[in-house]
């Protein structure tokens, strides 16, 4: 669980402006365009934006189940189930993918509209959670694949929020062994992680967040170590 200083409207709010941010990025994709690379190694556009579609209604059925007082799995079959789907769902027509990106987004923002203060708090299987961790989940699904997509949309471009947002889920990450210390240059973040060997890194705070999720930044970073260090896994979801 990730706590939030930002309120559950206003998170909803800032997480519909991504979505709608995405789908205009995924509105510039013809059939070939879609085919090409993404940055995710192995993966296409159209991987990413079934995979994006896929994620909403996991995330409209961790809400929807919770309201039930039940807990299930995000994705139907597991990992395995996951990826057969976003492999099959890659294959699709841009214009297809596009609608149902706009469709499942619409029914997850549709079924967040009508949560109420204390079911926010309801518990779901998504990482032993609440329904308003998955909009923070939801919040980083969305913009982090937004700049996967490689067609303009940057970590430049992510609001200070989200960066700083990224950086604290992300903090985990640290190198074992490593002492890592992020400092930014255009903002008083600055954050030690792990223990152990100091090595400091400096960039823009959107640059940290960048590199700490494993994307490339839009300026070199600073470090005092010859190489930057090579990052932990993921945060796993306990819940799998």
């Amino acid at each position: 669980m990730v706590n939030s200083p930002i309120a559950p409207d206003e998170l909803v709010f800032r997480v519909s402006q991504a979505h709608t941010q995405v789908l205009e990025l995924v509105d510039r994709l013809d059939d070939q365009q879609k085919d090409a690379a993404a940055s995710l190694p192995g993966w296409s556009r159209g991987h990413v934006v079934r995979h994006l579609a896929d994620n909403a209604r996991a995330f409209e059925l961790q809400a929807l189940s919770a309201l039930r007082g039940e807990l299930v799995d995000m994705y139907d079959g597991g990992q395995r189930g996951r990826d057969w789907s976003i492999d099959l769902g890659a294959t699709l027509p841009a214009a297809e993918l596009h609608e149902e990106l706009k469709l499942a987004q619409r029914a997850l923002e549709d079924t967040w509209s009508r949560m109420t203060t204390a079911e926010w708090n309801h518990s779901v299987r998504f990482r032993h959670a609440t329904v308003l961790d998955t909009v923070l989940a939801r919040w980083r699904e969305v913009e982090i694949h937004a700049v996967d997509l490689a067609v303009g949309y940057h970590p430049r471009d992510w609001s200070l929020d989200f960066a700083l947002h990224a950086l604290d889920f992300l903090s985990d990450r640290a190198p074992v062994g490593t002492r890592l210390v992020l400092r930014a240059d255009d903002h008083e973040f600055a954050k030690a992680l792990g223990v152990g060997t100091t090595v400091e890194i400096s960039g823009t705070v959107r640059d940290l967040a960048a590199w700490m999720a494993g994307r490339s930044t839009d300026a070199p970073l600073n470090s005092t170590s010859l190489h930057l260090p090579e990052l932990g896994p993921w945060p796993p979801d306990p819940a799998e």
